[in-house]
């Protein structure tokens, strides 16, 4: 078993996006996505940043199982995620957190000139497309889908000591790797406690009634 953890800044429900069919890791961590494989798990963290949280105190966020991994091209046609694609008119924020933002431009895509980026929340700046996100995205090339994941979001989980993986002390681009027997001890844990699907709001998640911010995968 290979798991690989990392810190989280940012919780928003973009990256990952918990929201629609299952989980998806489409934007950020490039070289997370670009390195990592098939049947690899993938565990984000909290920190200081985000909550507050010191080393040794970070909570998990959300762990999955990768289960697939499709280059960007594919997956904004891919008709699983098209509700992925962010709709920033629509009155819900569930819609608005879209991960599916890189509209390819030609059938053999890989550049990120060869991308559109579309407006989004997240990274867009102001009015316009923001070629620092859309270069260092785009650079990741491919997509991670779960087929089994367990995201808690604001709601980020305490782990006992013995349960806790390898969690790098600063951010790490790459995710630090767990050995084996305590990656599966701590996956265990997990799966023994907890059914898949999402389990909380992300921490910055807008308190709406009429939006339950999706339903879980």
């Amino acid at each position: 078993m290979r798991l690989f953890s990392y810190k989280m800044t940012s919780d928003s429900g973009f990256a990952p996006n918990p929201f629609g069919q299952t989980l998806t890791l489409a934007t950020c961590k490039p070289q997370i996505r670009l390195r990592k494989s098939v049947d690899d798990w993938i565990a984000g963290f909290s920190s200081r940043t985000l909550a507050g949280h010191d080393v040794g105190s970070e909570r998990l966020i959300y762990l999955m199982h990768v289960a697939e991994k499709p280059h960007m091209r594919d997956y904004f046609s891919d008709s699983r995620f098209q509700d992925k694609v962010p709709d920033i008119s629509a009155r819900g924020p569930t819609a608005k957190a879209g991960d599916n933002i890189y509209r390819p431009q030609r059938p053999d895509a890989s550049s990120w000139a060869e991308f559109e980026q579309l407006p989004n929340l997240n990274h867009w700046s102001r009015d316009r497309p923001n070629e620092f996100h859309h270069r260092q995205d785009v650079s990741g090339q491919y997509v991670l889908i779960a087929d089994e994941f367990y995201y808690f979001g604001g709601s980020a989980l305490d782990l006992p000591p013995e349960c806790r993986p390898e969690i790098p002390r600063g951010q790490s681009g790459h995710g630090k790797n767990t050995p084996s027997k305590q990656a599966r001890r701590f996956v265990d844990y997990i799966r023994s406690r907890f059914q898949p699907g999402r389990h909380g709001d992300p921490h910055r998640w807008p308190k709406v009634s009429d939006d339950k911010g999706g339903r879980c995968g």
